[in-house]
């Protein structure tokens, strides 16, 4: 497919270019956003920044994304179309919500809206959870309706994530890095490009992003980005299920292994925004509504700096994945009980740790 040169050179160009791109086209995003005083206001709860601030820098990550990507598009199968459809709805959807204020239940439609234009047209469902909890092949609605709740659902544990400086980019990176690597390693050298341009378009952002942010991301990127690291894993577990993927040397033997693993990679933010649905039901607060009982708000409160608790966030996240690979072999029901443990005495040490800075 690719021939002029060695494929890992494509993959290094593909970091490379967006990421300079994104870099530049960030630039000029500060720069504009200044001067017409678009920022994200602080208001003490989440936004806890001291100073106003742009939150537009996915309009860069996506420019980079997309100019680098779009050598790779003529050689990916008929999908990649109806991805970038949505991701473009849910791009323009986090202009118009980072600039407007949009309304959450709007928000949502359009979420849903680009879940369902990919679960539909692009054919990339859960289809199996390969004989998980008893669950084998789900039929054709059922899957359809499950699909399309997931990926909205994980669009907004995404945007959840984009709380402090530089986690939602560090954690975006580090998924779009590890789906890019499945991809490569099992010959899906297309994919596997796209998923490195947007990690290197994602990666640009982080030379303003990390602390002290000189711009966030906002839902601009945060919604196209959590779509995107969605549908990726699951196109990766389509194609195992096929048999387009039926070993990557050694490391994954079988679809049930791929689901597990995925799921062990994106089980921490999923972990943490179950846990405060569950605790702002049972305060009678509306799940949707902001506070700071997110993880990475109480590390904040129990003195961490941002940088500090991005690394205890994204060093926890790797012992879980690396966990489900040593696991890899032994129960499903095994692995997930372990990362389920580890991610709980991870909260538990932090919610101890806060109370006892906080003095309560």
């Amino acid at each position: 497919m690719f021939t002029a040169l060695p494929i890992y050179i494509y993959y290094l160009a593909a970091i490379v270019l967006s990421a300079t791109i994104s870099v530049y086209s960030i630039r000029k995003i500060i720069f504009i956003t200044k001067n017409h005083k678009i920022y994200d206001t602080p208001d003490d709860t989440r936004k806890i920044h001291g100073a106003e601030i742009p939150s537009l820098g996915g309009i860069g990550i996506f420019i980079g994304y997309i100019i680098v990507a779009a050598f790779f598009w003529p050689r990916v199968h008929f999908f990649m179309p109806y991805i970038m459809a949505s991701s473009a709805i849910l791009f323009f959807t986090g202009i118009y919500d980072d600039i407007m204020n949009m309304r959450p239940s709007k928000k949502l439609i359009a979420q849903l809206i680009a879940s369902l234009v990919t679960v539909l047209f692009a054919n990339i469902r859960i289809g199996s959870l390969h004989g998980l909890f008893g669950i084998d092949i789900l039929t054709w609605w059922p899957d359809v309706i499950i699909t399309t709740l997931c990926c909205t659902f994980f669009i907004n544990v995404f945007n959840f994530v984009d709380g402090i400086d530089g986690l939602a980019s560090v954690l975006a990176a580090l998924y779009l890095g590890i789906l890019g690597t499945l991809f490569a390693v099992t010959g899906h050298e297309a994919v596997a490009g796209i998923s490195f341009a947007l990690a290197g378009a994602t990666t640009g952002l982080l030379f303003f992003n990390i602390a002290p942010a000189k711009i966030y991301m906002g839902d601009t990127g945060s919604m196209f980005l959590g779509f995107t690291i969605f549908t990726f894993s699951l196109l990766f577990l389509n194609m195992c299920s096929s048999g387009e993927t039926t070993s990557i040397s050694g490391i994954i033997h079988d679809p049930q292994q791929a689901f597990v693993l995925l799921f062990a990679m994106l089980f921490l933010p999923i972990f943490d925004a179950i846990r405060v649905f569950i605790l702002r039901a049972s305060r009678g607060i509306s799940p949707l509504k902001a506070d700071r009982t997110h993880l990475h708000y109480y590390l904040l409160d129990a003195g961490f700096t941002h940088t500090q608790s991005v690394l205890i966030i994204v060093t926890t996240n790797i012992l879980i994945i690396a966990l489900a690979y040593i696991l890899r072999n032994a129960s499903p029901y095994i692995s997930l009980l372990s990362i389920t443990a580890l991610a709980s005495l991870v909260m538990f040490v932090i919610y101890k740790l806060r109370q006892k800075k906080l003095g309560s």
